[in-house]
Order: structure tokens, then sequence, then C-alpha cells
């Protein structure tokens, strides 16, 4: 099945991703801890921004107490009056001053705003009991806060109770800004719901109205919520005692997180840029690694339409130059195996009709034999006929081992392995090759590394196959000279064994050695060169190989590796 996608789009889709992923895990982290930095940054603000204002209303508060125990201090009448009209007319917040009997009948009044109604019992009880007592903020008919603000006398049976308009102090104290940062809102939630904001017009009352997941008891509730508006601010509430409720700064989060956005900007514009650098760069590196290869699909595709001599180019790259060279010897390896196949192509055939000449040429050849030896017979007693058949018959002889070889090496050979005692062997080799080897006096020596250890081949095969080696060393070797076959194993690879046909003959020209084992080569005047191409047809049917080699000390060796025992073809 053919792949779908190419390599140069996975490349270009894992290159994205391996660049993209960290770059996006990276921002995504950078983003949440610059957002978590702001937080903690605004929420630290806030808490101070309402720790200040909630310590200025408390101040505030604490210096009306003071001044009202500074009028206890006053016990004539007319003082008294004198100092309640001192501080009427130094601070606009009072709006009267009243004394009260130990039984909260009004005993005098001072101020033109009449009260805001009767006195909260709670705020009368906790008058009794304590040096100063603050009520909660009320709200007037006209739209102002008030506050009651009282102290008992020295004597403790009288009171003196001060009204004050909490409006203009208050919104001043929430409206002022401190700091940098005019974005900040502050208000008070008391604890019946009741929102007390800061507006353009003065204070305002909303009943009811609580900012939903806003703080409502404690000293710093700093978090993230919606206010009354709906929009997601930072706030952070206080507890502000005399008041009985929280003071609340908030501060939008789209201001908060400005800065927060202008990064996730910044950050999107570099990974978009990042992605078109990744996109460009896995362009150019599928780019350079895919041509390669399309040249190579190229090039074998002109190769299977017949085209031998295309080879591949070299591109830049060392993989790539070793990959166009191991291509190109392929190629080459392959010419080299055509060339060899039509070759071998042409000998089959040309064996094949060697053995149907053969089979055609023995009949009249056996005929001619029978007939020079009746021949041979009758002229005993004549010695120039008897010279004259002697030479005819080593003739009919010759053309009788020619056409075997011609036989030999276009038929076919079914191989009969078994096992073999070199000693044996060695006496068949050497009655084989001993008539030549005792006419040019040449010692033929065999050596065994392997004793004991049989041989595993077709014993009659083999033995062609040595015999025709050995009378080639014979017959290279000079009068007096020596032939050596040696039996041992291989020192690099133990499933195999070595024989070895050594001359002291004078070694192999590099010219002959190039067409030695081709067929119908020759250098006798005898023969038709088939010899040696029959050994190597015999050697590489049981599995085996043969080289040759010139000695230093001179004369040639050829060896054979076979398989050991038990290694069959």
């Amino acid at each position: 099945m053919k792949p779908t996608l190419s390599i140069a789009t996975s490349l270009r889709f894992w290159m994205i991703v391996v660049a993209i992923a960290p770059l996006l895990i990276m921002s995504f982290q950078g983003y949440h801890c610059a957002r978590q930095a702001i937080l903690q940054l605004k929420m630290s603000q806030l808490e101070t921004i309402s720790m200040a204002k909630q310590h200025r209303i408390t101040d505030w508060l604490n210096e009306r107490t003071r001044e009202l125990h500074g009028h206890t201090a006053v016990s004539d009448g007319a003082a008294c009056a004198c100092r309640a009209q001192e501080l009427l007319a130094l601070n606009p917040a009072y709006e009267s001053i009243r004394l009260y009997a130990h039984d909260w009948t009004l005993l005098s009044s001072f101020g033109s705003k009449p009260p805001h109604g009767p006195l909260p019992a709670a705020f009368r009880t906790r008058l009794k009991s304590n040096p100063s007592a603050i009520s909660l903020p009320l709200l007037q008919e006209d739209g102002l806060i008030g506050l009651y603000i009282g102290v008992p006398t020295p004597a403790n049976d009288q009171y003196i109770v001060a009204t004050l308009d909490l409006s203009a102090p208050l919104d001043s104290m929430l409206a002022e800004p401190l700091g940098t940062d005019h974005a900040i809102t502050s208000f008070l939630v008391l604890n019946d719901g009741s929102v007390l904001r800061s507006l353009a017009t003065g204070m305002e009352r909303q009943p009811s109205l609580t900012p939903r997941g806003s703080p409502t008891k404690g000293s710093l509730h700093p978090k993230v919520y919606r206010n009354i508006s709906g929009e997601p601010v930072v706030g952070v509430a206080v507890w502000v005692e005399p008041l009985g409720g929280h003071l609340v700064s908030e501060a939008s989060t789209h201001d908060a997180f400005a800065w927060v956005a202008i990064l996730r900007t910044r950050a999107a514009l570099t990974g978009l840029a990042t992605l078109v650098l990744v996109v460009v760069l896995a362009g150019k590196i599928a780019h350079r690694l895919t041509r390669p290869l399309r040249h190579l699909a190229e090039v074998a595709h002109t190769v299977s339409e017949g085209h031998y001599t295309s080879r591949m180019q070299h591109f830049p790259g060392r993989e790539h130059a070793d990959v166009a060279d191991a291509f190109n010897h392929m190629l080459d390896e392959i010419a080299t195996a055509q060339q060899k196949l039509a070759h071998a192509a042409v000998l089959s055939a040309i064996g094949q009709l060697s053995a149907s000449m053969v089979h055609e040429m023995r009949n009249p050849l056996s005929a001619i034999k029978m007939n020079l030896q009746v021949l041979q017979k009758h002229v005993e007693n004549d010695p120039l006929h008897q010279e004259l058949a002697e030479i005819a018959s080593d003739q009919v002889r010759r053309l009788e081992t020619m056409l075997t070889d011609l036989l030999q090496y276009g038929k076919k050979i079914e191989l009969n392995i078994r096992a073999v005692n070199f000693e044996a062997f060695a006496d068949d080799v050497l009655q084989c090759i001993r008539p030549p080897a005792d006419h040019k006096h040449v010692s033929i020596t065999f050596q065994n590394d392997r004793p004991n250890a049989p041989l595993y081949i077709d014993r009659e095969q083999m033995l062609r196959a040595l015999c025709n080696l050995a009378d080639n060393a014979v017959h290279e070797t000079p009068d007096g000279g020596g032939v050596q076959i040696t039996l041992s194993g291989s020192a690099t690879h133990p499933d195999e064994i070595i024989l070895t046909v050594s001359d002291t003959g004078p070694g192999i020209s590099d010219r002959i050695a190039e067409k030695l084992f081709d067929p119908f080569f020759t250098t006798k005047s005898k023969g038709v060169g088939l010899g040696l191409p029959n050994v190597k047809k015999i050697i590489e049917l049981h599995g085996g190989t043969i080289a040759f080699q010139n000695q230093p000390d001179g004369g040639a060796r050829f060896t054979i590796q076979l398989p050991t025992a038990g290694k069959q073809p």
C-alpha cells in the first residue's frame, strides 16, 4: 500500500509540532505566571489602600470622640454652650450636639438641624456601659448619611450625643486616590447588605445590593469576583469596626491585566513569526532531504526501462554521497552480473551444443580407436608403421579427453556427498598424477592438519577436480621441483576447511590470471581450456570457492574453501 503522506509533508508537520509545542507551553506558563504575579501585586496594592482608608475613617471617628470628651470637661452651662457652638463652627460635619439626662430626657440642644429620629436602643445600651459609642450609619431624608457619637459625663449621670453628617467626610475618604492608580474604587458594605458608594452627586445607599462573591467578614479577603455591574474585578475588603461593615476596594481586571493582554499579543506575534520561520526551514530541509530520494527513484525508474548506464549524481552531504556511491556501485555490480549472465547463457548454449556434438562424435571415435588397436597388432613387426599407429592412438585419446571435458562442462552434475578419509583420498590423487610426476622427477607431498576429520565431498567429482589442479601444478613445475597438497582448518571461519595445491613453478602472469577460469581459454598446445572451469564448477557445487595467488618465494597456490563436516550445499 502506497503511503498517503510524503516524507516532506511528514517532516514539515513534525518540525512544526516539535518547534511550536514547547513555545506554546512556555507561552501559556509565562502568561499564567505573569497573570498571577500581576494579580498578587494588585491585591497587595488594594490591601494597602484599604488599610490606609480604614485607618483614616477610624482616626476621623476617634478624633470626633476625643472632641466630645473635651466637651465633657466643661461643667459651666454657659461654657458648655460656648464649647458646643465652637465645635459646630469649626467642623461642618457636626449637625447638632445634645445633652441627655440619665433617663435620656433631652436637657439641651445646640445646632439647627433636628435629630435623625429617636436614638437607637443598641446605641444607648453601648453608651451606658462604654466610655464612648458610635451608632451605625443612618440614611437621612435628604439622602445624606448621618451618624451618632456619644460620650458620658464624668459623673456618668448625663450623656453628650453629637449628630454628624458622614456624607462629605466619607465621600472624601473613599474617593481620594492613594498612589498613582486612579482606577481603584472604594465603598462600604454594611451587614444589612447596604452599599454606601461615592458618587459625583454625593453618597448613595443601595439596599439589599451586595457584590456577588465579595467578602462579608474578616480582616483581609483578597479575591476575584464580579461586582454589582457584573464586571470582573479584583477586590480586597477590610472590616471597619466603628461602622459595622466592610470597606471594599476594587479594580477592574481589564485594567489590572492590561500588560498581560499586551504580553499575550506579543507572544502570539512571536509564535506566528516562529511558525513562519519553522515552515520555511522545514521546507528547505525537506527539499534537501527528499531531492536525492526523488533523484534515486528517477534513476531506478530509468534503469528499469533499460537505460543501464544511468547513475546517481552527488548531492551536498556525506550521507547523500554515501547513498549515491552505494547505489551506483550496486548498478555497476548489476551491469557486471548482467554481462556474466549473458556470457553464462552463451556458454550454456555452447555446452548444450557441445554435449550433443560429443554424443555424435563418440561413436565414430570409438570405431576409429578399435580399428587402430587392430592395425597395431598387424604392424607389430614394422617399426615405422607401429610408430604411426601409436601417434594415431595418442591423438584419439586426446580427442577422447577433450570430448570428456566438453561433456563434463555442459552436463548437469548431481553430487553424492559422503564422508571421505583424507589419506585414502590423497592416495587416489597420487595415483592419478604419479606418471607425469615421475617423468619430471617432481615430488608430491601431502599434509593433513586435521587428522581423523573426514571430508564431506562427492569423491569422484572432487577427485576429478583435485587431479586436474595437481596435474597442472606438475606440468608447470620444473624438473626436480615439488607439489604440495595441504588440508587445514580456517582461522576466520570455523565452519570451513581449506585445501591448497602449491607448486614451485614460475607462477601465473597477470595477463593469464584474468582469464584463468574462463571457458575455452588455455595456454597449452593440447586441450580445449575447460579443465579449470570444470574444477570451479565442481567446487561451487560443493558450496565452496576457489582462488589462486602467486607465492612470494615463487610458484602458484590454489586455495579451495569447503564446508566442514555436516555442511552440504
